[in-house]
């Protein structure tokens, strides 16, 4: 379409029309199955429709005759609700019993556009997070919300229904995984009213939850939708969803327990904290969350080891560098590899423990400093 067209019309929720600098929306109209008409020609623009068609559609109960009266009557009234809203009548064109909208008007409508480009969309075409959210509130409602009970417009009302899932899916993928992680909770959210029984919608909308630290809710939105799916289609989740499940409950417990510990079962009485490989990964992912959260940071250690010849017993090495730590700290090893999670604390401030360090290596005599590794995370 070159230009600016002639009509826009609007069908996405409310139906309405704008021409030139007016809006028509049809409130005023003396006859309600006028509008509907003009919608049906709308929706089978790209063809002529019968009169039997419409009377078959619009006067089912009416035998033809009678029928094909009652239509003419509602052309009529029709076309003068178009002219008193000062809009060409000739929009309605009627030639060898049957009508169409007259294509030498250029019609744009919401419906189409939506369609065109979620199809290129299928197909493959990128789009930037702001297209697909500029996309998305085209959809102001059911194509044709006034009508949901009118047969003739259900096919059409799935399918754009279906799309509309569809951008909200790749949407929310690119949200994610560009770590926008508030806006892809927002988007899926609106998705699931729309269809509670998605469950890809849940998988990715949890994972999202998590992210921003919001684990109650992940595990009460997967118990949501375990409740619906039995409930109205008598159905477990599916295994993917379930997998994800069990892994945030887990998280949660472990966290649970590594708080119990800090609390109540502190592992030595001075110095920081030992766990064993497994749990320090859970706190440090706890860490993580944390200070993304708070926007603070914490150091990370790593002290090999490895290539280090000396008579001193490796595990009591450990107990001696623990000890020169905070108890808040957080510290194991493995295969010869020491491990530390200094929180609250940045680069500048860990100089204070590198040199705690050297001093314990130097009373220990140690020929040679193990390999170290810092690192702020924030």
């Amino acid at each position: 379409m070159v230009g600016e067209p002639d009509f826009k019309f609007y069908g996405l929720g409310s139906f309405y029309c704008e021409y030139k600098d007016r809006k028509i929306d049809g409130t005023d109209w003396v006859s309600k199955r006028a509008l509907y008409i003009l919608m049906y020609l709308l929706q089978e623009r790209q063809r002529r429709v019968s009169v039997e068609e419409l009377v078959d559609i619009f006067w089912p109960e009416s035998e033809l005759e009678d029928g094909k009266n009652k239509l003419y009557n509602t052309i009529y009234l029709l076309r003068t609700s178009l002219k008193k809203g000062g809009v060409p009548k000739d929009i309605v064109e009627s030639l060898n019993g049957a009508y169409n909208i007259n294509n030498k008007y250029e019609i744009w409508t919401d419906w189409d556009f939506f369609e065109q480009n979620i199809n290129k969309l299928l197909l493959g075409q990128d789009y930037s997070i702001k297209e697909l959210q500029s996309i998305f509130e085209m959809y102001k409602g059911d194509y044709f919300s006034s009508l949901r009970y009118e047969a003739w417009t259900e096919l059409n009302r799935e399918k754009l229904r279906e799309y509309f899932l569809i951008l909200i899916e790749k949407l929310t993928e690119k949200l994610y995984n560009n770590e926008n992680y508030r806006d892809t909770v927002n988007y899926l959210h609106k998705g699931i009213e729309h269809d509670p029984y998605r469950e890809n919608f849940y998988l990715l909308y949890i994972k999202a939850l998590v992210k921003l630290g919001r684990i109650a809710e992940a595990i009460n939105s997967y118990k949501k939708c375990e409740r619906i799916l039995k409930e109205e289609l008598n159905v477990p989740p599916g295994q993917e969803l379930k997998s994800e499940y069990q892994r945030i409950k887990m998280s949660r417990e472990i966290s649970e327990k590594i708080y119990q510990n800090f609390n109540t079962k502190p592992v030595i009485e001075r110095g920081a904290m030992f766990c064993d490989l497994e749990v320090f990964q859970n706190i440090y992912e706890l860490e993580l969350r944390h200070v993304k959260r708070l926007n603070k940071e914490f150091v990370l250690l790593t002290l090999d080891f490895s290539e280090m010849e000396s008579d001193i017993n490796f595990e009591e090495l450990i107990h001696k560098i623990a000890q020169t730590l905070r108890t808040e700290d957080v510290i194991c090893y493995f295969s010869q590899k020491v491990y530390i999670i200094l929180k609250e604390m940045d680069l500048v401030n860990s100089g204070l423990v590198m040199h705690r360090f050297n001093k314990l290596y130097k009373e220990l005599n140690l020929a040679k400093k193990p390999t170290l590794d810092i690192k702020e995370i924030n």
